[in-house]
């Protein structure tokens, strides 16, 4: 059979290998570029050994970021404000989700409806309305903004939704006949079981959320309120601007435990995606 064939097998090997190359081969320069002085930086010119591997190693960028940014209250700040996001934020959806799975209501298609239209919408269109939103509730500058606003979202819905409407409806019934309710069948047979996605989505809320940019520049003014990415702005937009080798300092310290972190934990990952009936 076609699936079968070696020559296919060997295409699909190729196809792959040249995919990573393309993903791995960009983010390993970008992060070399933090060990390299300006002067390096600056002269390279096409595709060498040079282009990837600094011929002058040096860790002074690093030391001059940690002067430049108070590295002991950013990171943590944004640490705080990624898993706050992230355990309300799993919560909320999966509360959200389980009626939408496991009960019928009157305009729940309507309701799922617009859920799903959420998805569409980047916070581009949604900063000036969601500015306002906060702005009337008193939280610009505060910590609070970074965290509430994302409490829940569409995607974190439906993909909970997915996995919750795969799982048999025997369970619900056995704990109904053993006298629980909806509360028993959503924290004592549900949950346990949406171990890989909710680790999925809490992967994908974190990521997120490390890497939001527009909603903390928009809504923090406080220099000690700031989050990573903000902070890193900061130099760019600041005194460092032309300091090239310093930005990248800091690149590297936002991606290298985000890489890390997805290494780690990538089984649940793969898992959670196919389990919610999500698939390429």
């Amino acid at each position: 059979m076609l699936k079968d064939s070696p020559v296919l097998t060997l295409f699909r090997g190729l196809v792959l290998f040249v995919l990573l190359f393309l993903v791995v081969v960009p983010v390993f320069w970008g992060l070399t570029l933090a060990f390299r002085t300006n002067e390096e930086i600056v002269k390279i010119s096409g595709i060498t050994l040079g282009t990837f591997i600094p011929l002058h190693f040096t860790l002074d960028n690093f030391g001059r970021f940690f002067a430049a940014v108070s590295i002991f209250q950013v990171f943590p700040l944004t640490l705080f404000v990624c898993l706050s996001v992230m355990v309300l934020s799993l919560l909320i959806n999966a509360l959200a989700a389980y009626p939408f799975a496991r009960m019928a209501f009157r305009g729940k298609k309507l309701l799922f409806s617009i859920v799903i239209a959420t998805m569409v919408l980047p916070i581009e269109i949604l900063i000036v309305p969601l500015y306002r939103i906060v702005k009337d509730f008193g939280m610009m500058d505060t910590v609070s903004s970074l965290i509430l606003p994302f409490a829940a979202s569409g995607f974190g819905i439906f993909f909970l939704r997915q996995f919750f409407a795969g799982i048999p409806k025997e369970f619900d019934e056995a704990a109904v006949m053993d006298g629980g309710g909806h509360l028993t069948i959503f924290f004592k047979i549900l949950l346990p079981l949406a171990r890989g996605p909710l680790i999925t989505l809490g992967l994908i809320i974190f990521l997120t959320q490390w890497d939001s940019f527009l909603v903390p520049v928009t809504f923090i003014s406080s220099p000690d309120k700031v989050v990573l990415q903000v902070a890193i702005f900061n130099l760019y937009s600041h005194i460092y601007f032309n300091d090239t080798a310093i930005l990248f300092a800091g690149i590297f310290i936002a991606a290298v435990p985000i890489i890390f972190l997805f290494l780690a934990i990538q089984k649940y990952y793969v898992a959670g995606i196919s389990s919610s009936g999500i698939k390429g």
